[in-house]
């Protein structure tokens, strides 16, 4: 047998990509028959009684194969359970910078069962309300400010903040994230999460923006607002970064504006006519890229704190207008 059976593969699309051998069982497919499709390598156990396409799984990015291990052990940790952390992360999609845990992580509420380790995954019990668990896509998880919250207690900053830009960009309020972590007061971590709470922003729209603003705020440099639009009479602009008072603007140059893409010679056309446009209305322009946003931060506050220099506040700041809220990054 070269593919999966037409029940399985039924079966996975209802999963969302995984089932449990009990809803296998409701379906007629019994255990023999699917540990025999795992020994032929067209299935793959993921958590204890729950299954996944092989190919799939083999096939997937380090970050989806997660979120498929996650969704696997919230199912096989029963109806009280819910994705957490991490693993919550992978499941509504907000974006990663590192790797992945090696492990996913289920939260039950108080009283609904006890703390596990075991080969499949890490099960935490908490404090754990009903309107911070939420049912979606077929898997149980933490509310998305939830989420937000338990990921910013124990990630590192710069983790943190790219994930709270993403969630307050799709929607989620500054007041929902202080709603849960009022309910967290003291836990491990609540301080920083407080920190990573009081620094977001809505209006960063890429991992990559949310790093380059952390430079100037780990750096103690004026903080620039995030994505404002300039009008240069001829055209509006919509620039990354601004400090209107400067008359400065910051670029942050993603790979995924050029990478793959057959338009690559006029899109780089665009940037610098938008650049000199810029320009001609008197702003000054600074570029930066992922591998010191990424990695080398205090390098790029130093470029930063140069062009700050450089550009001494003025009578009367560059007009701006940003539009009525945030554009909507994640699918939730």
């Amino acid at each position: 047998m070269r593919s999966l059976p037409d029940d399985i593969t039924r079966l996975l699309r209802a999963g969302r990509g995984v089932f449990s051998v009990a809803e296998a069982r409701l379906r007629g497919i019994t255990r023999p028959r699917l540990t025999r499709l795992a020994q032929a390598g067209l299935l793959v156990r993921l958590a204890r009684g729950v299954y996944a396409c092989a190919s799939t799984y083999r096939d997937a990015d380090e970050w989806a194969a997660f979120g498929l291990r996650s969704r696997a052990f919230t199912l096989a940790c029963g109806t009280r359970a819910f994705a957490a952390g991490w693993s919550a992360a992978a499941l509504y999609g907000l974006p990663p910078i590192n790797a992945p845990p090696a492990r996913p992580v289920v939260c039950l509420a108080d009283g609904a069962g006890s703390a596990v380790n075991s080969r499949y995954g890490t099960v935490r019990v908490a404090a754990l309300p009903p309107n911070q668990c939420r049912y979606q896509d077929r898997c149980r998880l933490t509310s998305l400010p939830r989420t937000v919250v338990d990921v910013a207690r124990v990630a590192p900053r710069a983790d943190a903040i790219v994930v709270a830009d993403a969630a307050l960009s799709s929607g989620v309020t500054v007041a929902d994230l202080r709603g849960v972590l009022g309910v967290q007061s003291g836990w491990r971590g609540s301080r920083e999460a407080a920190w990573v709470i009081e620094h977001a922003d809505a209006y960063a729209e890429s991992a990559l923006e949310s790093l380059g603003r952390l430079a100037f705020i780990a750096h103690d440099l004026p903080v620039p607002m995030s994505n404002a639009w300039i009008d240069t009479g001829e055209r509006r602009y919509r620039v990354d970064h601004l400090l209107p008072d400067r008359w400065l603007v910051f670029e942050a140059d993603g790979s995924l504006k050029y990478d793959n893409r057959l338009d690559a010679g006029r899109v780089v056309a665009d940037q610098r006519e938008r650049e000199w446009r810029l320009r001609e209305l008197g702003l000054e322009v600074v570029r930066y890229g992922w591998e010191q946003a990424r990695h080398d931060r205090k390098r790029l506050a130093a470029r930063f704190a140069a062009a700050i220099e450089r550009c001494p506040v003025r009578p009367e700041p560059v007009q701006w207008t940003r539009g009525a809220g945030p554009g909507s990054r994640l699918m939730v």
